[in-house]
């Protein structure tokens, strides 16, 4: 209704300058119903996912399947790193994740539902200082992994446990009360 009255308006006046005016208010009416329209679509469309997903998002979708999905260059006449080290590695990796996503989905539930079952918190597998610290063996005359792809994926890694490990502790903390939401 606001849009069709300035459009009648920017017909019906007569000086040129008002004229452009309300055209260019016009349009800006427009543009700005576009973005809010666009805004609350994206709203209603993150409200449908499921919690875990919403907090995959959160932490830059470093999820285990992400990782169980990761694959490797294959190096032949270089060194590489050891395939069986980096695999067995990333398996740890892969539990870790999955625990972290877990208790991320219970703690997002508890807030949800108080009364839910009680959120325990479980020993971690795996720490980003472990990932940190992490070193393969290097192959020279067999195949292994290209070494700059597994460094550049154990950093991704390293900032999704540590962003997983931040956000389970602030929904640990808002459930104690200890945070306002």
């Amino acid at each position: 209704m606001f849009l069709a009255n300035i459009a009648a308006m920017a017909q019906e006046s007569s000086d040129d300058g008002g004229s452009v005016i309300l055209w260019w208010a016009l349009g800006i009416a427009l543009l700005i119903y576009f973005v809010f329209s666009l805004v609350k679509k994206s709203k209603a469309t993150a409200d449908k996912q499921p919690v875990g997903q919403k907090a995959a998002q959160g932490n830059s979708a470093m999820t285990a399947e992400a990782v169980v999905a990761q694959r490797f260059q294959p190096t032949k006449f270089r060194e590489g790193y050891d395939q069986d080290e980096v695999d067995r590695f990333l398996d740890t990796v892969v539990g870790e994740l999955r625990r972290l996503q877990e208790e991320n989905e219970l703690l997002q539930r508890h807030i949800i539902n108080p009364l839910s079952q009680p959120v325990f918190t479980a020993n971690p597998g795996m720490s980003a200082d472990q990932v940190i610290n992490q070193k393969f063996s290097p192959t020279k005359f067999r195949e292994g992994y290209d070494q700059d792809e597994v460094d550049d994926f154990l950093q991704k890694i390293i900032a999704g446990l540590r962003q997983w490990a931040a956000e389970n502790d602030q929904l640990r903390a808002r459930i104690s009360g200890n945070v306002i939401p």
